[in-house]
């Protein structure tokens, strides 16, 4: 294939992706969180944690893809940091203090010495669960985010010095170790005691899942595929059997792999290749069913909703009666007006405080634009 050399390119399916995976997570804190009755929860206990960490390990490589993608030549570490802490903090400082005015109006107890850690995103580093899960829960992988971010402008360079002949290689070792991670924990890690509704212990989830090093491992295996499309080393292996890939893995690693291995184990080296199929196909201008406007917009929202919606969710089972389920058919209309008010709450969020602190501090931020060399893709 020609190179587009002459013209830059987007990646709008990526954006439209980034909607499902923060879809996925909303769905798993909704059963979490306790929407659905006994039967249901029954029914769903397989499958719901494994879509959130579905959604949040594609984000994890999304971000290593979508920042090598992105990356400026002209660029300096100081630059690129205070684009990403402008992109990351606002919201999330907003939403700390929303989640904290409401729990202290909803008279939930708040241990503000302990909950600061989660404020400075530095509070997943020791496995104390009354910190990694304070004020707002989903902040635990903000945490993971921010240290992707002050690693990036050093790892950057050195994946760049990889021949191109070797990035498969080096994708390879780095997934092979992320799917050997869970035995090392098993074997290395106290197995007790258990944590609360999982086949694991706190220690063994806090290594695998918000210990910031390890999930290192899943940006970094991002930032390798990007450089595999960008220079041309790409297979032949497009979204539709990534994606079939993918369903297989999930539905494998559910059945077949419980306890440490029931995370990402058997899902990363499919997200990954999905990631890279459907940026190849936008490149190539291939069809895929993640650029409606729709789906734009609602991915451009995402990190504003994935900052939202646990405290609504929280919130509103709360109004609606602590302690109480609904059957399938109410918890589902429940439940997508619930993601309404999420996503408008979000909107509004991204208008007022994501792109105001983007345009003063960020110089614009980010843009998921290359001009990349695909001669031998």
């Amino acid at each position: 294939m020609s190179s587009p050399s002459g013209r830059s390119v987007r990646l709008p399916s990526l954006t439209g992706m980034r909607f499902f995976a923060a879809f996925l997570v909303f769905l798993c804190h909704s059963f979490v969180l306790g929407y659905f009755d006994r039967a249901t929860e029954s029914a769903l206990r397989p499958y719901a944690f494994a879509i959130g960490w579905l959604g949040v390990e594609f984000f994890f490589v999304l971000s290593g893809f979508v920042l090598t993608w992105s990356a400026r030549e002209s660029d300096t570490p100081k630059r690129f940091w205070r684009r990403r802490l402008a992109k990351v903090f606002p919201n999330h400082v907003v939403m700390w203090t929303v989640a904290v005015l409401l729990a202290l109006w909803a008279g939930w107890a708040v241990d503000l010495p302990r909950a600061l850690p989660s404020l400075l995103l530095v509070h997943t580093w020791y496995p104390a669960l009354d910190v990694i899960v304070s004020v707002n829960v989903v902040t635990w992988s903000l945490a993971c985010d921010l240290f992707f971010y002050l690693m990036f402008p050093l790892l950057h360079p050195l994946v760049r010095k990889i021949p191109v002949h070797r990035l498969w290689w080096a994708a390879a070792a780095v997934a092979v170790t992320v799917m050997v991670l869970p035995a090392i924990a098993y074997a290395g890690l106290p197995g007790t005691p258990p944590l609360p509704g999982q086949d694991m212990s706190l220690t063994q989830n806090w290594f695998l899942v918000s210990f910031p090093p390890v999930r290192l491992l899943d940006f970094l295996l991002g930032v390798i595929m990007a450089r595999i499309v960008l220079t041309g080393r790409w297979i032949r292996f497009g979204p539709v059997p990534a994606t079939a890939l993918l369903a297989a893995g999930f539905l494998l690693q559910v059945s077949r792999f419980p306890g440490v291995y029931s995370l990402t184990a058997m899902i990363v080296v499919p997200i990954a290749l999905l990631i890279a199929a459907v940026a190849t196909a936008d490149v190539r201008g291939g069809s895929t069913p993640f650029r409606s406007r729709a789906l734009q917009w609602l991915g451009t929202v995402s990190y504003a909703s994935y900052l939202v919606h646990y405290v609504v969710l929280a919130h509103a089972h709360t109004l609606l009666g602590t302690g109480r389920t609904w059957d399938a058919a109410p918890a589902a209309g429940i439940l997508a007006a619930l993601f309404g008010l999420t996503t408008l709450i979000s909107w509004a969020l991204l208008r007022l405080v994501e792109e105001p602190a983007m345009r003063r501090w960020g110089g614009g931020g980010d843009s998921p634009v290359r001009k990349p060399s695909l001669e031998n893709a």
